[in-house]
């Protein structure tokens, strides 16, 4: 996973700023995309497939970086990110943190500050694409159950037996056994007990 590539968004209306942060990551062989529209900003997120994470100004005309990051949470994208700005005060640093910044950074800041920074916000980058490829992967393989397989899925979750979900759904122990066994190989276990573990690890799928 430390080996996984991460594209760093930075959102700012200064362009000199932009090219002088870009500079300094590239520079390290940090990916870097900067933008000057939290528009535009929104809509590479919205295409983006791979590990992001994201640097926001706080003050900004068209939107401000408080405003742009519940945006983001209200649209469902789990992107790590932090701020930069020159007005910075406690409330809204409680407020970023609140909705999930991972640090709030003062200018003028030292280069190897904003590093450190990119560094902490990229491991948890490649952490939730990791999550997210994972959570993937195990909705691919429960969408390969039948209607019957996801209700026999669904028993066992809770501890069910075989004749308690033969009688919940009004077949027989052998059928439900049958089912049971389409279950743990279309989902790539071997026992109940591995099926369990997979359930725990996944949540309720």
């Amino acid at each position: 996973m430390s080996d996984s590539p991460v594209e760093v968004f930075i959102v700012d209306d200064e362009p000199e700023v932009l090219e002088g942060l870009a500079w300094l990551l590239e520079s390290v062989k940090i990916r870097a995309r900067t933008f000057t529209s939290p528009a535009a900003f929104l809509a590479a997120v919205g295409e983006a497939d791979g590990a992001v994470c994201a640097v926001l100004d706080l003050r900004m005309p068209e939107m401000s970086g408080l405003e742009l990051q519940k945006k983001l949470v209200d649209d469902g994208h789990d992107i790590p990110l932090f701020f930069l700005s020159a007005h910075g005060d406690i409330p809204a640093a409680v407020n970023a943190m609140q909705l999930g910044a991972t640090d709030f950074l003062q200018k003028p800041f030292k280069p190897q500050d904003f590093l450190d920074a990119i560094n902490k916000v990229m491991r948890v980058a490649r952490e939730h694409h990791a999550r997210r490829m994972k959570d993937a992967g195990w909705q691919q393989r429960l969408s390969r159950l039948s209607t019957r397989e996801l209700e026999v899925l669904e028993a066992l979750k809770k501890g069910y037996t075989s004749k308690e979900i033969a009688r919940l759904h009004d077949i027989s122990p052998k059928t439900v056994d049958v089912h049971r066994a389409n279950v743990l190989r279309k989902l790539g276990v071997s026992t109940t007990l591995e099926l369990q573990r997979l359930i725990a690890e996944h949540g309720a799928g």
